[in-house]
């Protein structure tokens, strides 16, 4: 049982646009240290980790030292770890941004001077659907995630990354946390792939957002600390497994219904199931 005081704030809010996005979450919570569940995962010196300082590569028992079995990359491993975690985490804010103002400088060639290839660029290297996967474009099964086309999306997936990730990467380490992120992102980008290519049999669907990668990050948490209380909407108290599983079945609705036409909601659902199958997999595998 969880003995520690969460007070998360989801919102949800869904708009139109051209491309289906996977954003529509905000989570902000705050923390206060002491025994419990997350506790067994984090060591003492990365427990009280804050945005302005963390560990480097902060340990727990998923990050345990133990007995080589990678070679090659258990040297990797241990490379990323001795990265400061606040370096990871303004890593990846810092190349949402970049990927955000591209977005705004190809949109603003094309409007003023009607050259569309920068756009295209973003399209073919920073958005996921069956054209760029079938041209051999693989990569952005990844990159889609780390992309941000207006402001309104950057604005709901920032505020979720700042509130959402310090706590994760405390607990997992740097590797660890790169792995679920990355993960959770992957998984969301190749369910929306597959869901609106093969059974909605609309190949032309393409989508970007890094909301399958928190959604994952927010399912993980859910699994290590069920009994967390979530407040919705910043008033509602909910446990943290039932928000998740309220979060799942809405957006399954959601997907099978056809509604909410401007939000990869098979992402979203990707993204659940790859917070949820990291957490078992770490579990079953003791790392």
């Amino acid at each position: 049982m969880l003995s520690r005081t969460l007070l998360p704030t989801l919102r949800f809010s869904c708009r139109p646009g051209q491309l289906a996005t996977r954003s529509h979450l905000t989570a902000a919570w705050q923390t206060k240290p002491s025994s419990g569940v997350l506790q067994t995962f984090s060591p003492s010196r990365s427990w009280n980790a804050t945005h302005r300082g963390w560990t480097s590569g902060g340990r727990s028992s998923f990050n345990a030292p133990r007995p080589p079995r990678f070679g090659f990359w258990q040297q990797i491993s241990q490379r990323i770890n001795r990265i400061p975690s606040y370096v990871v985490f303004w890593g990846i804010f810092g190349i949402n941004g970049a990927v955000f103002a591209l977005w705004q400088v190809a949109n603003t060639q094309y409007q003023q001077s009607g050259d569309p290839s920068l756009l295209g660029f973003m399209f073919q290297h920073f958005t996921t659907s069956a054209w760029n996967v079938n041209n051999g474009r693989i990569w952005t099964l990844i990159t889609s995630s780390f992309s941000q086309r207006d402001v309104g999306h950057l604005l709901f997936n920032g505020i979720s990354y700042y509130f959402t990730v310090p706590l994760i990467l405390s607990v997992l380490g740097n590797t660890g946390f790169l792995a679920l992120y990355l993960g959770a992102g992957f998984v969301a980008s190749v369910s929306s792939l597959w869901w609106h290519s093969s059974v909605k049999k609309n190949p032309r669907y393409s989508s970007l957002g890094a909301s399958g990668a928190l959604y994952g990050v927010l399912s993980f948490f859910a699994c290590l600390a069920p009994r967390a209380t979530f407040l919705i909407f910043g008033i509602i108290p909910c446990p943290a497994w039932l928000c998740i599983s309220g979060i799942f079945v809405w957006d399954g609705y959601s997907a099978l219904a056809g509604s909410r036409q401007g939000t990869d909601t098979a992402g979203h659902i990707g993204g659940l199931l790859g917070g949820i199958g990291y957490y078992i997999l770490r579990m079953r595998l003791r790392i």
